[in-house]
């Protein structure tokens, strides 16, 4: 949506008034969901009066949609500093793998009622599910980054395939293990898998 009146913060306070909003906006979503949720409640929770809501934003799903971008940012943000050199090296394959999964599950736990209202969503709203596959597409490129890194180790060859095969197992078992009532501890889950993508990716177990 466009609208001319919609204002774009330049000024320090209104940076923070907007932040404030999405911010709001993240919670309320993930607590209560879309639906649930009014323009005013968000503004309330925002500290900000509602004229100002409507200064940022044409209605609640454009703030919506922002806020979708940040979750799927925040993900990203995620991934990419699971190999920032602070975070220490990666001797092995499994140890590598058991700290992405680990780091996955933790950003799916932040706001896991945002995720699950986001999946809802994208099945009936067009412009939600581009958003969703945007994400996902993102996420792909990352796992054909994190694979190209390692290829001298790893049996594959196509990395392409791979990639998508990874992140669609990966995605799922987060999301059993984050989203479901399954009876299987986490930890088994986590361990079973990085000993599954191991033994599919690395040339040598002892790596």
């Amino acid at each position: 949506m466009s609208n001319s009146k919609i204002r774009v913060p330049q000024q320090d306070r209104s940076k923070e008034s907007k932040n404030s909003i999405i911010e709001a906006g993240l919670q309320l979503f993930s607590e209560k969901g879309y639906y649930k949720t009014n323009s005013k409640e968000i503004a309330k929770r925002a500290g900000v009066s509602i004229g100002s809501f409507y200064m940022y934003f044409t209605d609640k799903k454009a703030l919506f949609m922002e806020v979708v971008e940040l979750y799927n940012q925040k993900i990203c943000d995620v991934l990419n500093d699971i190999e920032n050199p602070e975070n220490g090296s990666f001797s092995d394959g499994k140890t590598f793998l058991n700290y992405l999964i680990t780091k996955l599950i933790e950003a799916h736990e932040i706001y896991p009622g945002l995720h699950q209202e986001l999946t809802v969503m994208s099945a009936s709203d067009p412009d939600i599910a581009t958003l969703h596959n945007n994400a996902r597409i993102e996420a792909i490129s990352l796992a054909k980054k994190f694979l190209s890194s390692r290829i001298d180790k790893l049996r594959i060859s196509d990395i392409q395939t791979v990639s998508v095969l990874i992140q669609t197992t990966l995605e799922e078992i987060v999301h059993i293990i984050v989203f479901s009532d399954v009876t299987i501890s986490k930890e088994k889950l986590i361990n079973e898998t990085t000993d599954m993508l191991f033994r599919y990716l690395y040339k040598d177990e002892n790596l």
